[in-house]
């Protein structure tokens, strides 16, 4: 799957690139994501950087690099979207140039111009009911993951944390 940013650098901070293994099995990311996660959290010495880095020197985690159609494309989404960082720009064009029919996005807007391409926007708490769905956490690492993250200053909503433990409990059920 095409991961953006924020979901590798909160699963990066939590030490928990495993678990995006887990889950998504392939792992890939553009250049933009690259130079911001790896390059720039160099730069600020943010660990999670190394721990990502390791992770694309072991061939954990991809870079695909972008055609020159897909860059213009990635270059106009930016324009005409001036709330896209230039990560969120190329995830969306790699996708789209990857024929993916989903992305890894935290942020709102991403999500929704990702929508609007035609693909389907999944986010970081998206991978933790994945994998309680699949037995590889249990509700207890739930509950940590969710304090560890909001501890982090990944920033979500109250309404989308509410949908988030409806989605849960529904989940448990079924189990």
């Amino acid at each position: 799957m095409i991961i953006n940013a924020s979901p590798l650098i909160i699963f990066g901070k939590l030490n928990k690139l495993e678990l995006l293994k887990k889950v998504l099995k392939n792992l890939i990311i553009s250049d933009a994501v690259y130079r911001e996660v790896v390059i720039s959290g160099i730069e600020l010495n943010a660990k999670e950087s190394f721990i990502i880095k390791d992770y694309i020197e072991k061939e954990e985690i991809k870079i695909k690099k972008l055609t020159e159609e897909w860059k213009e494309k990635a270059n106009f989404f930016q324009k005409v979207y001036t709330q896209l960082d230039m990560g969120e720009a190329e995830t969306i064009a790699l996708a789209l140039q990857e024929r993916e029919k989903t992305v890894l996005i935290d942020e709102k807007v991403a999500r929704k111009i990702a929508e609007l391409q035609g693909l389907k926007a999944l986010g970081s708490l998206w991978v933790l009911l994945t994998a309680f769905k699949k037995n590889i956490i249990i509700e207890d690492d739930i509950k940590q993951l969710i304090n560890k993250m909001t501890s982090l200053d990944f920033r979500v909503g109250g309404d989308i944390i509410t949908e988030f433990w409806g989605l849960f409990e529904k989940l448990k059920k079924k189990k």
